[in-house]
């Protein structure tokens, strides 16, 4: 059985509090692109979990063996399995790859299985494994808050822009690293919330461009890594020519990705060759990736 593990950006992340567990509280609004890993799962003879692929992480810290491992142990069942991984979305760079594919295992492995589980069951698996994960088991582009865990579904995306500009620099960024050195300060809990009582007000988001908030970890990020300051002022610039504003150009998650979201291809498209032409250099040394995406269906 194969799937389609797909990216995530955060439209916007607040960070709201810091918890006693060390967890911080959020608020966030999480799309599905479609940029993808593809996961293969099939049975293997006897009870154990085989990786195969593209393999980044020891057992221990493989987020699809550690959602195979979960998913065996909750439903204690005896199979075994194989996972194939075949990586495209790169890693450390706030695009929750790994939380992707630990989702899709799950949700591969409980149909290969037959074991019935539904939506509601994985993500309380999922939250075991990672904040993320239950983004990634829920299938729709979703607001969330907690520590990501508590997700309302948008079931109308059309708010959203469309198609993403998307630059990955050649820099893996620790979201550890990223939240020791975070400083919250008061500003951080005035922040405009989108309230779950609420859901949200679709009609005040409606606009060509997205400039809701901000990203809270973005400063502490360009400050210990100066090169995304000056790729994310490069799109910035970028943006202003085309009289887009400089604030729909921002930080996905810890970094390192950086992104701006158009209303079509034509304009994406465009953007991407400005962008391209102005960082050739770094291009051509293979220091950083740009391309175009579009929302994951």
């Amino acid at each position: 059985m194969i799937f389609h593990s797909p990216a995530k950006l955060n439209l916007y992340l607040h960070i709201k509090q810091k918890y006693q567990d060390g967890f911080h509280e959020i608020d966030s609004l999480f799309v599905r692109i479609n940029l993808y890993d593809i996961i293969t799962v099939s049975d293997a003879p006897g009870s154990d979990i085989k990786r195969n692929g593209d393999l980044s992480y020891l057992k221990k810290d493989d987020l699809c063996y550690k959602a195979a491992l979960a998913l065996k142990q909750k439903s204690d069942c005896n199979f075994g399995c194989s996972v194939t991984l075949k990586k495209r979305i790169p890693i450390g760079a706030g695009l929750g790859g790994g939380s992707s594919n630990a989702a899709t295992v799950l949700k591969g492995l409980n149909k290969l299985w037959n074991l019935r589980y539904t939506r509601e069951d994985l993500k309380i698996i999922a939250k075991e494994i990672g904040a993320d994960v239950p983004f990634f088991i829920e299938e729709a582009n979703c607001f969330g808050t907690g520590i990501g865990e508590n997700l309302i579904a948008i079931s109308d995306s059309e708010f959203l822009p469309k198609y993403y500009v998307i630059l990955t620099p050649n820099i893996k960024v620790s979201t550890a690293l990223i939240f020791e050195n975070f400083q919250l300060t008061k500003q951080h809990f005035l922040r405009p919330k989108i309230s779950e009582n609420e859901k949200v007000d679709i009609l005040s988001l409606q606009k060509p461009f997205f400039t809701f908030g901000c990203n809270d970890l973005e400063s502490t990020v360009v400050s210990l890594f100066p090169e995304i300051s000056r790729y994310l002022q490069s799109m910035k610039n970028i943006a202003g020519k085309f009289g887009i504003p400089v604030e729909s150009c921002r930080m996905s998650g810890s970094g390192s990705t950086i992104f701006c979201g158009l209303p079509t291809k034509e304009n994406a498209l465009s953007f991407k060759n400005m962008l391209c032409n102005s960082l050739k250099k770094d291009l051509r040394e293979k220091k950083l990736a740009i391309h175009v995406s579009e929302l994951f269906n």
